[in-house]
């Protein structure tokens, strides 16, 4: 019923808004923050930010065209609970908060670009 691509669609449409939450309270800090250049942070912070706007409105018109809709249901006995619907069949999915927080960072590094180099390169 799902394949591998939908999957991935579902789950960028979960992650992607929390990716760009965490991305928006960070550039409210760093403009309070006391540091000597403020600016190149900001400006990679709020770029960052539109990048991660774009790619949610790809997901999101990507699961529109495929029929594929996720509705987030909160929480309940510590889990985040999403509903799947596809094409009428519905699915649901349940996540741990502290999986989601270590897979936001990993969204969050990827924008960012922090991932270490291969060792070949080193």
């Amino acid at each position: 019923m799902l394949n591998k691509a939908d999957e991935e669609l579902i789950t960028n449409f979960i992650y992607l808004p929390l990716v760009r939450k965490v991305f928006e309270r960070d550039m409210e800090k760093l403009k309070t923050a006391e540091l000597k250049f403020t600016t190149p942070y900001l400006s990679l912070v709020e770029r960052t930010i539109m990048k991660v706007g774009i790619d949610l409105g790809k997901v999101k018109k990507q699961l529109s065209k495929k029929g594929i809709y996720v509705y987030d249901q909160g929480q309940s006995e510590g889990l985040c609970l999403y509903l799947i619907v596809i094409r009428g069949y519905r699915r649901e999915k349940s996540l741990f908060p502290h999986l989601m927080k270590q897979t936001v960072e990993t969204y969050i590094n990827e924008y960012l670009n922090l991932f270490e180099k291969p060792k070949n390169e080193q």
